[in-house]
């Protein structure tokens, strides 16, 4: 029997609104997720058993054991499903880990995915989605990988219809980034503020979306560039190149992107770049792909 594929995209906040924590100690979000054309992949084979191999350039030093979020997400998979079924699963790991392009998240969604179809689970995406929302936040939205906008903690997901595709380069200074740091350094900075329950509504065209993106914000930047200072650096380089059309941090970074106007355009900045950080994580993507999910919605 041939394995079960699943392609695991990067999530990618092309705005990020963050509200002041509540009683628990979680932050509400508003924020517009897109997904990219560079990612992992997941290969599922049926076993007896549950087992996790990491390989590819960033799986060398990527923990398999039980707290890894893809056996999470088969754990709770078979517990939700009564399911005895076992699987070896081996993650190709190509994006760069605690890196803000929620790489995790996208292989526990993956994980889901997969295993749903290879074990004839039979669930919807909403239900994967349920699933993956006790797991975390960001799992929900990368179920399947289409553009919506995310409110609450991650759970409630609002469909953007017509948001079209963007041209864009991600770049990573090889630098890991605790999300639970840079929100410590948000609460320390006072940072927050009410978060409007407006509904978004997306441009359909790319010149237009590329205007709309301009008054969007990520509120961890400043946070952020706090924790590591070449996020800074970094992306006031990229905001002074003539072909970036604005810069932006990927959720807490240290992921960084330039969208552009053309894909021409990216891959050409992604290749000057390249010149100047030989040692970064650089890549041209689209932005606004499905990893077409297995589960029916």
């Amino acid at each position: 029997m041939s394995a079960f594929v699943e392609f695991a995209p990067a999530k990618i906040n092309l705005g990020l609104s963050v509200g002041v924590p509540d009683v628990d100690g979680y932050h509400p979000l508003g924020s517009l997720v897109v997904f990219a054309s560079v990612g992992d992949r997941l290969s599922f084979n049926p076993a007896p058993d549950l087992v996790l191999r990491c390989n590819g350039p960033f799986g060398e030093n990527l923990g398999s054991g039980p707290d890894n979020l893809v056996l999470r997400a088969a754990r709770a998979l078979q517990s939700a499903t009564g399911t005895t079924s076992g699987a070896h699963i081996t993650l190709h790991k190509t994006l760069p880990v605690a890196s803000g392009i929620g790489g995790g998240s996208a292989d526990a969604a993956a994980s889901l995915r997969g295993l749903n179809q290879m074990w004839n689970c039979g669930l919807k995406a909403r239900q994967l989605e349920n699933i993956g929302a006790d797991i975390g936040a960001d799992i929900p939205v990368c179920v399947q990988s289409r553009a919506r906008y995310m409110r609450g903690r991650g759970e409630i997901l609002e469909d953007v219809s017509g948001w079209p595709a963007l041209d864009a380069v991600l770049i990573n200074p090889g630098i890991s980034v605790a999300t639970k740091d840079v929100f410590a350094r948000f609460d320390q900075l006072g940072l927050g503020a009410a978060l409007t329950d407006a509904a978004f509504v997306p441009a359909s065209h790319k010149n237009d979306a590329l205007i709309q993106l301009e008054s969007l914000t990520n509120d961890l930047t400043i946070a952020a560039c706090e924790e590591v200072s070449v996020i800074g650096e970094l992306l006031g380089e990229l905001a002074k190149h003539p072909k970036t059309h604005l810069a932006r941090l990927c959720g807490s970074g240290a992921t960084c992107m330039a969208l552009t106007t053309s894909a021409q355009e990216a891959t050409d900045l992604a290749a000057e770049l390249r010149l100047h950080h030989p040692q970064y994580w650089i890549r041209p993507v689209t932005l606004g792909i499905s990893s077409r999910a297995q589960a029916p919605s």
